[in-house]
């Protein structure tokens, strides 16, 4: 290439660069203009369950690959299951991106296990009239644990609160208390015992407090900016709101009940695929259920057996002790479900079955356990009492001819009687009940039965 080649070159590169570079330049400030931060929020209201831990995990995995400066977690909750509380701890903990828990609006609460995650958080909010602690560790009715298992749960807790304060800067002292001593704190007074961060009364306001402050996220120091954000509601998948709804203790139990209604059908009526359809199904997310709770299994056992005795009361209808029996032992697994030797919760989140909704419930299941049997009963036709066979080889006499069907009185009872062999034997004779079927016997002549015998 000739000298005079290059410079042509150069000259075209620089023309097409002072049309090129302005364009450039305006395209690029409509992008910048057009950009907006956002900050992710959540909302966390009621109990914590395992489907709660999964859905602030997800939240935090979204949050970060959608670049956005911060999750906010908006918490009212009056407690939850431990393990899942941890599970909570640990994500927020090791997210790359800012948490912001906030205890919104007035009159909600970051009760027991929301202390641990406002505790675990990079920025704690509260608004006015909220109030955060009472995270001593307890049972799911309410009682003391042992002192012995109360001890070690209440170590675990306290030091998993002292490494989240340590990361955050908070008061582990204070936040020490709400587990020991089961303290709790109004919203003032968290944020004068450092136990929180900011004192905001909405969303908006929180933006503009938490603008500029600096926290440690995974070690390194990080400056939050939330001036001119937006906000992204990240919402529970179906999965999520699918375990919930199968989380609540009174769901779960209607669906328990539900599934020993349609069992009972099929094992007292074999065939009915409809009753073992259904009551596979509602067991199956019965179990689904119990899978989100912190459930007593002796408490189901006790339930299970309750369910057998219905079965037993098919099998051998009329005596009813088996159906009063199942209601008895069904009631009381149901009352002690959530409760007594279930694992332990922080707080007390309230996980046991309504008491009128246990009652109903288990009136409906006695009076359509009955209502099946009864019906199952007549359709089969009228059965043999329970003493016909004490009247075989017995004495009878004839009360209306048979011919050879009539009716033969045995004692004080009146029965339908069919002839042996079809014979004709006139009002009045004497007959011998030969077999019973049901409520029909079969007889014959006393002089036809000697023949025989001779």
């Amino acid at each position: 290439m000739s000298y005079m080649n290059i410079i042509k070159l150069v000259r075209i590169f620089l023309l097409i660069s002072l049309f090129v570079l302005p364009l450039y330049t305006v395209l690029d400030s409509q992008l910048l203009e057009g950009y907006s931060p956002k900050v992710s929020k959540i909302e966390i209201k009621g109990p914590i369950q395992p489907s709660t831990s999964r859905f602030i995990e997800r939240a935090i995995q979204l949050s970060e690959v959608n670049d956005s400066v911060a999750l906010l977690i908006v918490i009212d909750t009056p407690g939850g299951m431990l393990e899942p509380t941890r599970s909570i701890v640990m994500n927020i903990m090791n997210s790359n991106i800012p948490v912001i828990s906030y205890v919104h609006p007035s009159g909600a609460r970051a009760a027991s296990a929301g202390t641990f995650i406002a505790a675990a958080s990079h920025i704690a909010v509260m608004a006015p009239g909220t109030n955060i602690g009472a995270a001593a560790p307890i049972n799911q009715d309410g009682n003391d644990l042992n002192e012995t298992l109360k001890s070690k749960i209440t170590q675990d807790a306290t030091a998993l609160l002292r490494s989240a304060a340590a990361r955050t800067g908070k008061n582990a002292e204070a936040l020490e208390s709400t587990v020991i001593e089961s303290s709790s704190y109004t919203a003032e007074e968290a944020f004068q015992a450092n136990i929180i961060d900011f004192l905001s009364p909405d969303i908006t306001s929180l933006l503009v407090d938490v603008n500029g402050a600096t926290v440690l996220v995974n070690g390194i120091e990080t400056t939050i900016n939330t001036r001119d954000t937006s906000l992204e509601n990240i919402n529970r998948s179906f999965l999520e709101k699918f375990l919930d709804a199968v989380g609540n203790p009174n769901i779960t139990f209607i669906l328990l009940t539900l599934g020993s209604i349609g069992l009972t059908i099929e094992f007292v009526k074999p065939g009915i695929l409809i009753g073992g359809f259904t009551g596979i199904l509602a067991l199956s997310l019965a179990f689904v259920g119990l899978g989100q709770l912190p459930v007593s299994w002796l408490a189901l056992s006790l339930m299970g057996v309750g369910l057998i005795l219905f079965i037993l009361e098919g099998q051998a209808p009329g005596l009813g002790i088996f159906i009063i029996g199942g209601l008895i032992c069904f009631a009381l697994g149901a009352f002690l479900l959530f409760g007594g030797l279930s694992p332990p919760s922080i707080g007390s989140p309230s996980f046991n079955i309504n008491f009128w909704i246990l009652t109903f419930t288990t009136l409906i299941l006695g009076g359509a356990v009955f209502l099946c049997l009864k019906a199952f009963k007549e359709a089969a036709g009228p059965s043999m009492p329970s003493h016909a066979a004490t009247i075989v080889g017995k004495i009878g006499i004839v009360k209306s001819s048979l011919n050879p069907y009539g009716s033969v009185q045995v004692g004080s009872e009146l029965w339908t009687a069919t002839s042996r062999q079809g014979a004709s034997i006139d009002e009045g004779e004497s007959v011998m009940v030969e077999s019973v079927d049901g409520l029909n016997v079969t007889v014959e002549r006393i002089d036809e039965q000697s023949d025989r015998k001779g």
